[in-house]
């Protein structure tokens, strides 16, 4: 039996072997060199002077409220600590995307609570030292104003990051699109915040804070969109 079946050989061990030959060579062939992904770090400093555009924007082409009225720690002083907190939620996006590397389940809540609330915060701050209304018979046309242009702002941030992000190939991309929306919003609305003339919360949070959540829900949905037509 020994004999017939060639040195010992289980039956079939030369067809398994081609098998195993053939396989080895098709991914051979399908093997490319790839760019070696940045750390989360390298990536969002690739992502700075985009996101410094987006809060300085508007109130340099759009112009901007009463600074004297104001002071520089109600106008630049607030608008840098929303920008600052822009570029963390998107260091915790870019850091989510790369599995095996992502935060806690608590700090990403931590952050989807804590972007609307400091929103609400630097709002109230503003309003208390300057408060100011929408004129009469102008308030739709203030609302679209301050949810489009936002937006607008938001894109490139959006753009830039949802690409960076997803070369990582994230486990969870609704997640880290929405992520990415997230900063986004809250960035382009720092620099916003200072080209809008009026304070009161009740548009504020009714548009400016509509323009960060439409921003998170379209980069969630791009993410998805993304992520379906790679795999």
């Amino acid at each position: 039996m020994t004999d017939r079946l060639g040195a010992g050989e289980p039956r079939g061990s030369g067809a398994e072997a081609g098998v195993r030959e053939r396989v080895r060579e098709i991914v051979a062939r399908d093997l490319r060199p790839v760019r070696p992904l940045l750390a989360p770090g390298r990536r969002l400093l690739l992502l700075i002077p985009i996101a410094i555009a987006a809060g300085v924007f508007a109130p340099i082409v759009y112009g901007h409220r009463d600074f004297e009225h104001l002071g520089p720690f109600a106008t630049w002083g607030l608008s840098a600590f929303e920008w600052i907190a822009g570029l963390l939620i998107l260091a915790v996006a870019l850091r989510h995307a790369v599995p095996g590397r992502g935060v806690s389940r608590r700090f990403v809540i931590a952050t989807l609570v804590g972007a609307p609330a400091i929103i609400l915060l630097v709002t109230i701050v503003t309003f208390f030292i300057e408060p100011t209304r929408v004129p009469p018979g102008v308030a739709f046309q203030y609302w679209f104003e301050c949810v489009k242009w936002p937006m607008a702002i938001a894109a490139p941030v959006l753009l830039v990051a949802s690409l960076l992000a997803m070369r990582a190939f994230p486990t969870r991309p609704g997640l880290v699109g929405a992520l990415c929306g997230l900063s986004a919003g809250v960035l382009a609305d720092s620099g916003w915040r200072l080209a809008c003339e009026v304070s009161a919360p009740s548009h504020v949070l009714g548009s400016h804070g509509i323009a960060v959540l439409l921003m998170a829900i379209v980069g969630c949905a791009a993410a998805l969109a993304i992520d379906v037509v790679r795999r």
